[in-house]
This record gives structure tokens, C-alpha cells and sequence, in this order.
């Protein structure tokens, strides 16, 4: 009888056994951690929509606040009384940017002045170069 036609050993079928047990837990394995890798997917766009609208809260509040910090400082509006406090701290800011930028203006003023005079200088002396007579 040709040897391809005998029956298999018992230890080759029970080495087959195992690799398909073996090959069967890593597929469950697979969908398992295919399933975690899923939810995770889930909860960072979930994540992600989350600070998307976080953000558009913010800026919503803020556009608020400015809106209405330029009525009051309009006089078109009064705040209550319990908010004198967040009014005097507004006022307190915008004097100290009022501040800040008078200084920058001054500063970029004063740049210009340097510049300008250095300008000058600088024309002079390439004209008194020009206009001076040639040696020989």
C-alpha cells in the first residue's frame, strides 16, 4: 500500500488538534481586541466633538462678553450691582492695554524717528561721496 494512503498517526492528528485550537483562541482574539480598537475609535471622536463644541462655548461666551462690555462702555447698558466687581476688573484691563499700547505706539514712533534720521544720514553721506571731488 502507498504510504500517502496509511492512516495518519495518532500524534499527527493531535498536533493538528492543537494548531487548530490554537489558530481558533487567536481569531477570538482578534475580534476581541478588533472590538476594543473599535470603542476606543468611538470615544476619541466622541472625545473630539466633545472639545469641538467645549471650544465653540468658549467663543460663544467670550463674543458675548465683548458684546456687551462695548454697551457699558457705550453707556447703553448698566450692569447689575453684583457684577461691579467683574466691571472694575474689565476697566482695570483695558486701562492697563490702553497702557501697554500707548507704550508700543510710542516705542514703534520713536523707531520710525531713528529710522528716519538715520535715513538722512545715510543720504548725506552718499551725496557728500558723490559730490567730492576725484583725486589724481
Amino acid at each position: 500500500m502507498p504510504e500517502r494512503l496509511q492512516p495518519q498517526p495518532p500524534q499527527n492528528a493531535e498536533m493538528l488538534r492543537q494548531i487548530q485550537a490554537a489558530w481558533e483562541e487567536a481569531q477570538a482574539q482578534l475580534h476581541v481586541l478588533k472590538s476594543q480598537v473599535e470603542h476606543a475609535a468611538a470615544m476619541a471622536q466622541a472625545k473630539v466633538g466633545s472639545n469641538m463644541l467645549d471650544r465653540d462655548l468658549d467663543r460663544a461666551y467670550r463674543d458675548l462678553g465683548e458684546a456687551v462690555w462695548a454697551e457699558v462702555s457705550k453707556g447703553k447698558l448698566v450692569l447689575p450691582a453684583n457684577l461691579t466687581a467683574v466691571r472694575k476688573l474689565l476697566e482695570g484691563v483695558t486701562q492697563k492695554i490702553r497702557t501697554q499700547n500707548n507704550s508700543i505706539n510710542d516705542l514703534l514712533a520713536e523707531g520710525a524717528d531713528i529710522a528716519k534720521r538715520l535715513q538722512e544720514k545715510m543720504s548725506a553721506a552718499s551725496k557728500g561721496v558723490a559730490g567730492a571731488p576725484k583725486k589724481r
